[in-house]
């Protein structure tokens, strides 16, 4: 194979083979940003997306738990419905391009090739402009084949969710530059204003229109078209429309933080300093720069694409399997729940709450994710000049805050499954169906949250490849087990997340040795996994005992006394925890200097001979 000459700049040398660009050798700059902004460490970028995705979960919080309460188990089900079509569209539209765009901002930067990644950026904003119009038309329009697999109402659902495929497609790509520039402080920015949104707007749009619902039926006994006899026949005739209104919600917050994005762009720009894109050599072809991101960015998409699936296996398996059995069985295994629900809607209903259960598993792998999206570029960057200490500092600190936030968070969880849904949602019949699911999702936790950080690293390192294979493995072996045991009448909605949990497993533990084996880093398996994982016991079995003492202690039918118990419960578990993890020294310094105000914490604890 013929070589091409090697060409040189002052801090970076290539050789040039066939068209394709390879780095031998190369140095970053470090020079004074303005503003300070850019440049975040990876400590600095996963604290301020750690902040950011808590608060964006409070809020989260405060929207569907209040809107569980408002549209039920059916108006949940046609939302997730929507949402698991959503996913899937948006994956394909863009989710895979933000880590690409981001990756290549990060490598160019860290060889002094500004002017490229001002170029990537550009180039990005197109591709994303195209797939954003694509994929709104492509869920707006799959809609119609898509309810022949879940329950036909959910078409205004997924009408009105359609739109945010193409608003987060052009926020991502600026989300996927700013991260590149490791400035994590308007990702987390868009993130919050998005949240607030869809509180404000989405919530308010479906309580406006069950009141509306509720108001034709005193005055035509009509709801939305249908002629009902019952207030509790108008809800349910609502409950499809409120649910859209809930979506509309979340496109609106979409667009809310692209126009902030916008906005903030045009005011501060990049920050990339004069004398910087005047050092940087001509940017490289806009074909090159295309071949380089679709090669990042597809493999990283179908990756993304293939987990997003698992949620489409559950639309889709789960009503069909449950529709497959005798509703009389159904009624007598959840005897009184399906008060006023009609034999077709049984499937829709149990979906729906399932979907109770899924809405609080997923509060602690989201905030996880902030981690893997902090670790990328600045791992990027580290791999692309062969720095390998901070590949093995990185690596080890994502992995093991990871394990420090889920492995209690789910053993708790699982240990309150019943308190917990019995405090957010009263009285509502999910609060009793989801908790024998509460407690498999609690355990998935600990698997779950690791997921998307080791796949972001697995990305940056240049393994993109490989969490789609092993998600295509781990997804067949969950549309397999939820095509088996939600068909047994006596399991039935139960065997969904048994699914899940055995694909997360398998996914997990083959990223893990991959990843391991590419950083050429041996674990140490002991402090990164076994002693948080007693810890994380000792916490779970604390909730479980403060919980069972206080209610025999107490006796109480109150609401408000056992919402009082849970939490004592809960603070109760995290002192035990925290005390355990310090006693045993499953912390390091390095661990702790990955929180807010890490370094007194770190300057305490050592006093204290802790760590």
């Amino acid at each position: 194979m013929k070589k091409a000459p090697a060409f040189n700049i002052s801090y970076a040398k290539y050789t040039q083979t066939n068209g394709v660009v390879f780095l031998t050798e190369a140095k970053s700059l470090n020079k004074k940003r303005r503003g300070g902004s850019r440049g975040q460490s990876l400590v600095q970028g996963a604290a301020i997306l750690t902040f950011g995705t808590i608060l964006v979960k409070v809020i989260g919080a405060i929207f569907k738990i209040p809107l569980g309460n408002v549209i039920g188990e059916a108006g949940m089900g046609y939302f997730s419905a929507a949402y698991a079509l959503y996913l899937p569209v948006y994956t394909l539209s863009a989710a895979g391009f933000p880590s690409a765009l981001a990756r290549q901002v990060a490598e160019n930067t860290a060889m002094g090739r500004y002017k490229d990644a001002r170029k990537v950026h550009r180039v990005a904003q197109r591709v994303f402009l195209i797939t954003g119009i694509l994929g709104f038309i492509a869920m707006a329009a799959g809609g119609f084949v898509y309810i022949n697999f879940v329950d036909r109402d959910s078409i205004y659902s997924v009408l009105a969710m359609s739109p945010s495929v193409f608003f987060c497609c052009m926020m991502a790509s600026y989300r996927g530059y700013y991260e590149g520039l490791r400035n994590m402080t308007p990702t987390a920015v868009s993130q919050v204003i998005e949240a607030l949104g869809k509180l404000f707007i989405g919530l308010g749009l479906a309580i406006g229109i069950m009141k509306y619902g509720e108001y034709s039926f005193q005055t035509s006994l009509t709801a939305y078209g249908t002629t009902v006899n019952t207030l509790e026949e108008a809800r349910i005739a609502s409950y499809p429309f409120a649910a859209a209104g809930s979506l509309a919600g979340i496109a609106l917050g979409s667009l809310a933080g692209l126009i902030y994005m916008l906005l903030r762009s045009r005011k501060y720009g990049d920050e990339l300093t004069d004398e910087e894109i005047a050092s940087s050599p001509a940017p490289r072809s806009t074909g090159y720069i295309l071949r380089n991101f679709f090669s990042i960015g597809i493999p990283i998409a179908l990756g993304v694409l293939v987990l997003n699936v698992t949620q489409v296996i559950d639309a889709i398996t789960i009503q069909n399997r449950l529709d497959g059995i005798d509703p009389g069985i159904l009624r007598g295994i959840y005897r009184n729940y399906m008060s006023g629900v009609t034999d077709d809607k049984i499937p829709n209903f149990l979906y729906g709450a399932y979907n109770f259960g899924i809405n609080l598993y997923n509060l602690v792998p989201y905030i996880t994710q902030a981690l893997g999206v902090s670790a990328l570029p600045t791992l990027a960057a580290a791999w692309a000049i062969h720095k390998k200490s901070q590949i093995h500092s990185s690596i080890n600190s994502v992995i093991k805050i990871s394990v420090l936030i889920g492995f209690p968070s789910g053993l708790g969880m699982c240990a309150l499954a019943g308190p917990i849904l019995q405090l957010l949602y009263p009285g509502k019949p999910a609060a009793e169906i989801a908790v024998p699911m509460l407690r498999v999702l609690g355990i998935m936790v600990l698997f779950g949250s690791l997921v998307t950080p080791i796949n972001s690293m697995l990305q940056a390192v240049g393994k993109q490849k490989v969490p789609v294979y092993l998600m295509l493995i781990g997804a067949s072996i969950k549309l397999l087990l939820n095509f088996t045991l939600v068909g047994i009448p006596e399991i039935n909605i139960k065997g969904a997340p048994i699914g899940s949990i055995s694909c997360y497993i398998f996914i997990v533990v083959a990223s893990l040795i991959i990843l391991y084996r590419r950083a050429k880093i041996r674990p140490n398996l002991m402090t990164t996994f076994i002693k948080p994982l007693f810890a994380a016991i000792m916490c779970a079995l604390t909730a479980w005992a403060t919980y069972g003492l206080l209610d025999k202690l107490i006796a109480s039918d109150s609401r408000v006394v056992g919402a009082l118990m849970t939490v004592i419960a809960i603070v109760a578990a995290i002192a035990v925890y925290v005390f355990v993890i310090l006693l045993i020294k499953g912390m390091t310094k390095e661990d702790i200097l990955m929180i807010p105000k890490g370094e007194k914490i770190a300057n305490i604890l050592e006093k204290k001979n802790f760590i």
